[in-house]
């Protein structure tokens, strides 16, 4: 875990419990309530769809998240390759750094794309036949990228 992760972990852990103390003392203090929590579910949003583990089958690519799991079936996949986020992509909702890169980004090159990324330099793009885009990244990215490729040629 980057130590970035923990110290905002922590902060927020220290906002809220501030915040709900604060309402306890003063129960008509709530806006700083209503802005702790807000923050306090969206961060929660952001670290269960964090990436934890990859997993190749016989059948499907398979991305773990710290809740749920993404599945993609070979039959499904276009096109798999290399891909490098760049400062072009916007975030369209998501967290941009903080438990990886996970959310809906925009690239003028590839369109809308659902990514789950830990390491922006160890990814990968896969694009379905339905046309979803997906980034993703491992740690041994080419051998993932040549295991999938000789399943679905």
């Amino acid at each position: 875990m980057r130590i970035t992760t923990v110290v905002v972990t922590v902060a927020l852990l220290g906002l809220l419990n501030y915040s709900l103390n604060k309402f306890m003392i003063d129960n008509d203090d709530y806006e700083i309530l209503l802005i702790s929590v807000t923050i306090f579910i969206l961060y929660g949003v952001f670290m269960i769809n964090a990436p934890i583990s990859v997993r190749l089958t016989t059948q499907y690519f398979e991305l773990k998240k710290v809740v749920g799991s993404i599945r993609i079936e070979y039959a499904a996949i276009s096109y798999i390759g290399r891909y490098t986020p760049t400062l072009s992509d916007m975030k369209m909702f998501g967290s941009g750094g903080l438990w990886g890169f996970v959310g809906v980004f925009r690239n003028s090159d590839i369109g809308s794309y659902s990514a789950f990324i830990g390491d922006m330099q160890q990814s990968f793009l896969i694009r379905t036949v339905e046309g979803r885009v997906y980034v993703f990244s491992v740690e041994d990215v080419d051998d993932l990228i040549a295991s999938i490729k000789r399943v679905i040629r």
